[in-house]
């Protein structure tokens, strides 16, 4: 198989692995996407994000629909109820019932069970009911408002049947409600017609006149203990007996469903959607003098019956996002972690979960504020592990033959040839293969003299010093250090990566090289420092050389074996570059050239000429090469002596 055939049957592969990958990342991205529209956090997110529009909103002024009317601390300990125990409450109701409906109130809700009656209740010494048409008051006021008094049930506890008979089949509710996966009261399930549900809450509506039909989450711009209408019930009863009192009153209850309900700490209290919002009052809402119950962690349940009841009626509730657009939305999380996670590099991955969970939270902000609910963290659930699934694939598959390459060749390849080279799948089989390549020998002058002159930890930190400085200019060129031989490097282009123009390339680093010699110079100590370079360009075996224990990456042939022998015609030339002919032809043409030497080498059958380029910092001596031209017979072997006679011959 040529090489742009294994070449394009490589990419081909990796190109099914990568797309398998990315089907497998999305698929584990959306399933744990679904998986997160009922997680836990998605509660604590959906609050936050309301506690931002809260922020960013004003604090609404219209006129609530539903008020409060608390049976709370302060009536429990006026001197007009605190001889009355909490069961006897029922005259006290009916008397602050019938003066909301006398100002106007649309309908009440009750929110206590009321399990006994005072009727029932007998002297156990004598059997006598004393108490006998105590609640006559409270069961009149039932029975005369029927259609319009509701009273609470729960699954635990239901009115008793005298109160139960007084209200009337459809004037009793259960006043339960449901909350999410995190005990948290977010939303309400109306069930239809309203007016024959089991709810509480959709009985009130009925008797509001609204129209609901799908579920809502309610929008309260504040804790409902501030911003909700609220009237002790103490208040009330002391409203009844002012001068100003019915006007108050009118005030208070017109137009309104009224809930009675208790506002006592730990009593009925439930964590609801409101508990991030500030505390705020709407301007004219202000409470009675017995003053609001104070704000606690969780809300009082008749609050929140306030809250669900009365936001449909002023259109400020959500209902959650249609499923095709969430379902669409992890989709499209899901495939972009999935391509981040395969095509970035691992480190700049956390940046990027960051910008999927900020895209998402953005998302289901700009959602909420549309009239929608979101499962904020559904999205970049989706795409968060999509990434892993995607970024283990890339570490643990199609970064394996990347880090083989990096194995072999990370200490002479730039990282980003070895990415190209795990792309392109560029290695080389086992045995190798013919390309065309560029070798350069770069040799430091006199190292045999100055190796006898200094001591050897002296000769190593100068050899250091050069090497690593040749190579750094050998990587930045795209270049490939193959091996260092004793006081020379080898390198090599256009293997084992692909290189546009190696030829340039390699002659480019050979004067970068040469033009770090007084830098060097300075920093080794070393004045008479000075190196010669040999450049070859053709066909070279390439490839993983050696058995299956233990091999290493060349390049060898007759390309390799004459760069190797010209660096004696640059020694006898006294030049510091010298290249053949088949890398001056490929060389721009406003390099100007200089012929030095042709003939054949040893155990070549072909001719070879050697050049230089016109350029004084290639020149050993001020006055120029010392070989123009030799006759086209002679033979020299690397580091023989070379007869020339001077000529004018030169191109350019």
């Amino acid at each position: 198989m040529s090489e742009a055939a294994r070449a394009a049957s490589a990419a081909r592969e990796r190109r099914r692995l990568k797309a398998a990958v990315i089907v497998i990342a999305v698929i584990a991205g959306v399933l744990a996407g679904i998986g997160a529209t009922r997680a836990l956090w998605e509660g604590w997110i959906s609050d936050r994000l309301l506690q931002v529009r809260a922020l960013v909103t004003d604090l609404p002024q219209d006129r609530f629909p539903v008020a409060v009317v608390g049976l709370d601390q302060a009536s429990l300990t006026s001197k007009r109820l605190e001889a009355i125990p909490r069961v006897f409450m029922s005259q006290a109701f009916a008397k602050a019932g019938t003066a909301l409906f006398d100002a106007g109130a649309k309908a009440i809700g009750l929110d206590f069970v009321f399990a006994f009656s005072a009727d029932a209740f007998a002297d156990p010494q004598t059997g006598e009911a004393r108490l006998k048409g105590y609640d006559r008051q409270f069961l009149r006021f039932l029975y005369e408002n029927r259609g319009r008094v509701v009273v609470a049930r729960t699954s635990t506890g239901i009115p008793h049947r005298s109160i139960s008979a007084a209200a009337g089949s459809d004037g009793v509710r259960s006043t339960e409600i449901l909350t999410d996966n995190d005990g948290v009261v977010r939303r309400h399930r109306p069930q239809l017609p309203l007016a024959a549900s089991p709810a509480f809450v959709d009985v009130m509506l009925s008797h509001a006149g609204a129209s609901v039909s799908e579920p809502y989450l309610p929008l309260p711009g504040a804790r409902l203990a501030t911003s909700v209408p609220y009237l002790s019930l103490l208040d009330v009863l002391e409203l009844m007996d002012a001068p100003d009192g019915a006007e108050r009153l009118k005030q208070f209850a017109e137009g309104r469903v009224i809930l009675f309900g208790s506002t006592l700490p730990n009593e009925d209290e439930h964590l609801y959607l409101d508990r991030f919002l500030p505390r705020e009052t709407p301007v004219g809402e202000s409470a009675g003098p017995a003053g609001r119950p104070p704000v606690r962690t969780a809300t009082s349940g008749v609050f929140i019956l306030a809250d669900l009841i009365g936001s449909p009626l002023v259109a400020r509730t959500v209902t959650e996002a249609p499923l095709p657009l969430v379902g669409a939305l992890i989709f499209v999380f899901a495939v972009a972690g999935a391509l981040a996670g395969l095509n970035l590099p691992l480190p700049s991955l956390p940046l990027v979960v960051a910008g999927l969970v900020l895209t998402g939270l953005g998302l289901a902000f700009a959602v909420l504020m549309s009239g929608w609910t979101l499962p904020a963290g559904a999205a970049p659930t989706a795409g968060f592990i999509a990434l892993m699934v995607a970024g283990v694939a890339q570490v643990a598959v199609l970064k394996r033959r990347e880090r083989e390459l990096v194995r072999l060749f990370g200490h002479y390849l730039s990282p980003q040839v070895i990415r190209a080279m795990a792309e392109e799948e560029r290695l080389s089989d086992l045995g190798g293969e013919t390309r065309k390549v560029v070798v350069a020998f770069i040799d430091i002058v006199g190292f045999t003299r100055m190796s006898e002159r200094l001591p050897d930890r002296e000769v190593v930190k100068v050899v250091n010093t050069v090497f690593d400085a040749i190579g750094t200019e050998i990587t930045r060129s795209e270049g490939y250090i193959d091996k260092y031989i004793g006081d020379a490097v080898m390198a090599v282009w256009n293997a084992p990566n692909d290189v546009t123009d190696p030829e340039a390339r390699a002659v480019g680093c050979a004067l970068a090289v040469i033009d770090m010699l007084p830098e060097l110079r300075r920093r080794t100590g070393q004045p008479d420092l000075d190196l010669r370079i040999a450049i070859n360009a053709g066909p070279a075996l390439v490839g993983d050389i050696g058995g299956e224990t233990r091999r290493s990456f060349t390049v060898m042939g007759t390309t390799v074996n004459t760069a190797s022998r010209i660096e004696g015609i640059a020694k006898e030339a006294g030049v510091r570059l010298a290249f053949t002919g088949p890398v001056g032809d490929e060389l721009p043409g406003t390099w100007a050239q200089r012929h030095l030497w042709r003939g054949q080498l040893r155990g070549l059958t072909s001719e070879t000429i050697v050049l230089t380029l016109d350029d004084t910092r290639l020149w050993l001596d001020a006055s120029g090469p010392k070989l123009s031209l030799v006759p086209e017979d002679a033979e020299i072997a690397a580091g023989e002596t070379v007869t020339a006679r001077p000529t004018a011959m030169s191109r350019a």
